[in-house]
């Protein structure tokens, strides 16, 4: 977008979906769903576009870390992309183009099983992604319930 007066209304748009965003990310802490109920349409494998993909299993490892990195306050205004996710899932930098390319497809995969789930959506012209309320829910229970001490949950479970 250019600075000028031109793009002003446009500029204006683009920052209230933004904030809009920002908001729905803080009212997704206070919810009274219960874990189950979010977890139960994840884990069955679902059809997306004449594909079967597999379902998630966000309590085993490398399912909680994309949960984990989706759901990042950073991706929240702009959303995130492949190179993002890659960035985050691997310590290291690719040594030859090959592995980039490997790198890449198995990014490309994970974030068409979070789009087949309805976790995030696709910001159409753009390579970008944004989490959806029912992934940010997910993301935010799934990782308070990893994060909770059995001391914790036993007064919840009576």
């Amino acid at each position: 977008m250019r600075k000028g007066i031109a793009d002003l209304h446009r500029r204006a748009e683009v920052s209230q979906k933004a904030t809009e965003r920002y908001l729905d990310a803080f009212a997704a802490m206070d919810d009274s769903t219960s874990l189950q109920e979010l977890l139960d349409p994840i884990e069955k494998h679902v059809t997306w576009n004449g594909k079967r993909v597999r379902a998630m299993h966000p309590f085993d490892g490398q399912d909680k870390v994309l949960l984990e990195s989706i759901s990042r306050g950073e991706y929240v205004i702009n959303g995130l992309r492949n190179r993002d996710l890659q960035n985050l899932l691997y310590a290291s930098d690719p040594k030859s183009e090959k592995e980039s390319r490997q790198r890449s497809a198995a990014i490309s995969r994970k974030l068409r099983m979070l789009r087949a789930h309805h976790l995030i959506s696709k910001v159409s012209g753009t390579h970008r992604y944004q989490v959806t309320a029912t992934g940010r829910q997910l993301a935010m229970g799934v990782i308070a319930a990893s994060n909770a001490t059995v001391n914790m949950l036993i007064p919840k479970a009576a």
